[in-house]
């Protein structure tokens, strides 16, 4: 019987390695395609869609959503009404989210 040499080996490990990357690759390509075909825009809309209806049929969650961001949208048109200053601005938009969450969070209880 003949000893097998460490080039044999190495050059045995070495092919098993390449084939298993090909498989690996082959099924990372599948996975992409996947991906992709899904990320369209007729499915994000329908996501989108499902979800809003999913929302709409909990009237309390969306009384709840409509009440919140009203508010914050009233309390932004309060606090900058209609002022050109990016500052402003900036402050309004945070006070906007900040009284939204809090409407939000009081709501929910």
């Amino acid at each position: 019987m003949k000893a097998l040499k460490q080039t044999d080996i190495l050059d045995a490990k070495i092919a098993t390695l390449k084939t298993k990357r090909a498989e690996e690759f082959m099924e990372l390509k599948e996975q992409y395609f996947i991906v992709h075909n899904s990320f369209t825009v007729s499915n994000i809309v329908n996501q989108g869609i499902s979800e809003f209806y999913k929302t709409a049929t909990n009237k309390d969650n969306l009384y709840t959503n409509i009440a919140s961001v009203l508010g914050g949208y009233l309390t932004k048109r309060l606090v900058v009404g209609t002022s050109k200053n990016p500052f402003k601005q900036i402050l309004g938009y945070g006070v906007q989210f900040a009284v939204t969450q809090l409407i939000s969070k009081i709501s929910n209880k």
